[in-house]
């Protein structure tokens, strides 16, 4: 029996490698790939109107559903929510909350309940999100391994 490693430089690169773990691409990457599957799961949930409104001479711009951003941050991790820029934020908000109905003297009469489709969507897509990002995370591994090679 050997008690030698055939290849033994080419196993050392392929250690080094894989012990650099992944980086801050390889991690946005994997991230953005189960935000994706995060706004699919999601956009269906949300309300459509088929028309853009004009209130008080201010024409929306979007709907709720075509609000949806990805933002990229420096450690890695994405985060979703709804662009200032369609000023959509504030009504996905009062959507998924609720609201309290006040009368003009500011008095509270009832609570409007909320549609809550993000917690919804958290609770249908967080097994094929960690699904997703892992497996881009295996690839990404896997191709560290081919590369070395």
């Amino acid at each position: 029996m050997s008690s030698e490693i055939k290849n033994a430089d080419s196993f050392e690169r392929i250690l080094d490698n894989l012990a650099g773990g992944f980086d801050k691409k390889d991690k946005i990457f994997a991230n953005e790939a189960g935000a994706k599957v995060f706004v699919e799961t999601m956009k269906p949930k949300i309300p459509y109107r088929s028309k853009l409104r004009n209130v008080h001479g201010h024409a929306e711009k979007s709907h709720l559903r075509d609000s949806l951003i990805e933002v990229k941050h420096s450690n890695g991790s994405v985060h979703i929510g709804f662009t200032s820029k369609g000023e959509k934020g504030y009504i996905g908000r009062f959507l998924n909350d609720g609201w309290d109905v006040k009368d003009k003297n500011g008095e509270t009469h009832s609570h409007v309940a909320g549609l809550d489709f993000w917690g919804d969507t958290q609770r249908d897509a967080k097994g094929k999100v960690g699904a997703t990002v892992a497996a881009v995370l295996k690839e990404e591994m896997d191709k560290k391994v081919r590369d070395v090679q």
